[in-house]
């Protein structure tokens, strides 16, 4: 059995948003829209993600282990953080998930917020060497997921990282932000960036938006086309599926949910 404690989080902006652990290159150009399979379902409960159509591809936790996810989601796992012997599982479950089909494994969880992995660069890449690396070409390796803060969170504290990180496979970015529906264009400059300044791809493996209805709906149907468009970016996941945000609590899907499951 799991529990999470979550934070309010479309209240948080620029990354001042806590999730809590689980038990156990170049020019970006925005193309015409295409079939898409970057969208993500991240979830507590795995039932609640079973309303959601073709549009929606993979799934994640923030755990190392899926859970009754309905098996036409691809599951990528994650090693949160090195608290509460999380890192005493990993090597298994992150074998079973690539012996089932995973494709890429997840680093740390925000590991530059004391309320989440709360790690250093350089523990943080000593860890990496220990528990990520060895995966290296047996699934592609997604860095630790930075929140969108200032410094010395955010890009300042990944940048510290990847330097200390020295021999380290790092495959793809992973990044959370948050802020403000009506401020498109800093989410869309900020993503974008993250691209062109690591010249490697993007995973936003969370983002969401604070606002009315109206405003977060207005946001999603700019964001999507965005996101799916983008070249840079892989793979992203709205948050979440639950807390009555895209899927109330039978699963059923919410207005947002609606607009996130959409064309």
């Amino acid at each position: 059995m799991k529990c999470f404690a979550l934070s309010a989080l479309l209240a948080a902006l620029a990354g001042a948003h806590a999730l809590a652990i689980g038990s156990v290159s170049g020019n970006e150009t925005l193309y015409a829209r295409a079939a898409s399979t970057k969208r993500g379902a991240s979830y507590n409960d795995p039932t609640l993600t079973k309303n959601f159509g073709s549009k929606v591809t993979w799934a994640y936790n923030w755990d190392q282990v899926p859970g009754a996810l309905p098996s036409k989601y691809e599951y990528t796992p994650m090693l949160w953080g090195l608290k509460s012997g999380l890192p005493n599982t990993w090597s298994a479950n992150a074998q079973a998930a690539i012996n089932n089909g995973a494709t890429h494994l997840l680093g740390f969880n925000e590991p530059d917020l004391s309320s989440q992995a709360n790690l250093s660069p350089a523990d943080a890449a000593a860890a990496w060497k220990t528990y990520m690396q060895p995966f290296a070409g047996k699934a592609k390796l997604c860095s630790p997921a930075i929140a969108n803060g200032a410094a010395p969170m955010g890009q300042a504290w990944l940048d510290s990282f990847l330097a200390a990180c020295t021999g380290c496979t790092v495959d793809c970015i992973a990044i959370h932000i948050y802020d403000s529906a009506t401020n498109v264009a800093y989410y869309q400059s900020y993503i974008s960036g993250v691209g062109t300044k690591y010249g490697k791809p993007v995973w936003v493996t969370e983002f969401g938006a604070s606002g009315t209805l109206a405003q977060q709906e207005a946001f999603m149907q700019t964001m999507l086309p965005y996101l799916d468009g983008l070249s840079s970016v892989q793979r992203y996941a709205y948050f979440m599926a639950g807390q009555d945000i895209l899927v109330d609590s039978t699963g059923a899907l919410t207005a947002l949910g609606q607009a996130y499951n959409s064309d």
